[in-house]
């Protein structure tokens, strides 16, 4: 049996999603990519049927 693999969704990462397409106006897909989620989930976050309360927050840098 081959093994399912999961996108975990947090909270964090719905505000992740919702700055990247509504501010950055990344695509769904792209924003997908960058996150680290399956593109169904974002399109349920972006539609507010996942966490409804999340809000845009711009994801942190990563330090070198």
């Amino acid at each position: 049996m081959t093994p399912r693999y999961r996108y975990p969704c947090t909270f964090q990462k719905a505000c992740f999603v919702l700055w990247a397409v509504r501010d950055m106006g990344w695509s769904q897909t792209q924003a997908a990519i960058e996150i680290g989620l399956n593109v169904g989930t974002v399109c349920h976050v972006v539609h507010r049927r996942r966490f409804p309360s999340a809000y845009p927050m711009p994801m942190p840098m990563p330090d070198f």
